[in-house]
């Protein structure tokens, strides 16, 4: 690797992190390719600023051009929308409202092309999987390479309602009574999708009715750390996708995720 401003191959580790530093953010320090912002006479001169500053943007700039909708503005009622859905409706010779009770919306007439309230929808029958099952990011997941790193356990405290070094299924203490949980028990975990145990950890600051797993445990092939048994392909915890069925966004085509499903919950 060179440094592009002297030209000189890095001699050691550290000057090799600097250059690459120096590459990825060349456009800020580097006068030859100033393109906008505050202009920067060179390398040092960054460093002891420490700071590159973007152009103020002009109120309104883009206004002139108009939004990409039909009318060019910001529509609180979409005529976007209600000529996509039309054409859309026009070849397939329903109406609208036929188009919407198929993807699975509530919106009627009307309603349909502003904002309004719709129901959210879960997978799994409300008698036989009474709970809400909630899927939440650890503060320390980045790019899901952390899970092979020891500190994601050691410092899993920091998430809400987790303890260090364990994989829980966070439960309200009252839905816990009612099923005879405490602490630390073992429980079989099911949605319409599939079956899994878990460890259950009360806490005071999941809504009664749902329970919450943080995402990031279940690699058996992930790395030592990652798997409870690399060598014989045992995961660290249960995937949360283990449990969530595979559903999208009829309109936008977007992966649904985080709630979409109901559990049940057996102690074991």
């Amino acid at each position: 690797m060179v440094d592009p401003e002297t030209k000189k191959p890095a001699a050691n580790e550290a000057e090799f992190a600097k250059i690459t530093v120096k590459i990825m953010t060349e456009k800020q320090w580097n006068p030859a390719k100033y393109h906008s912002g505050d202009k920067i006479n060179g390398w040092d001169e960054f460093v002891k600023i420490g700071l590159w500053q973007s152009p103020q943007y002009p109120f309104k700039k883009l206004w002139k051009k108009g939004f990409k909708t039909k009318t060019k503005k910001f529509e609180f009622y979409s005529e976007t929308l209600k000529k996509v859905l039309g054409a859309h409706a026009k070849k397939h010779k329903v109406d609208i409202d036929k188009v919407m009770e198929v993807t699975q919306y509530a919106g009627r007439g009307e309603q349909v092309f502003v904002p309004h309230w719709e129901p959210a929808k879960y997978h799994g029958d409300e008698k036989e999987y009474p709970f809400i099952f909630m899927d939440s990011r650890s503060r320390l997941s980045r790019e899901g390479r952390s899970q092979n790193l020891r500190e994601f356990y050691e410092f899993r405290k920091v998430d809400p309602g987790d303890t260090s070094n364990g994989d829980f299924l966070k439960i309200n203490p009252k839905d816990a009574a009612t099923l005879g949980l405490k602490d630390g028990d073992k429980v079989k975990v099911s949605s319409p999708e599939k079956s899994v145990m878990s460890t259950v950890k009360l806490w005071e600051g999941i809504r009664p009715g749902t329970v919450n797993k943080t995402f990031g445990a279940g690699h058996w092939a992930y790395g030592r750390v990652a798997a409870e048994d690399y060598g014989k392909a045992v995961s660290r915890g249960f995937n949360n996708n283990e449990l969530l069925p595979a559903d999208y966004d009829r309109l936008s085509g977007s992966t649904a995720r985080h709630a979409v499903s109901r559990v049940k919950i057996e102690k074991v």
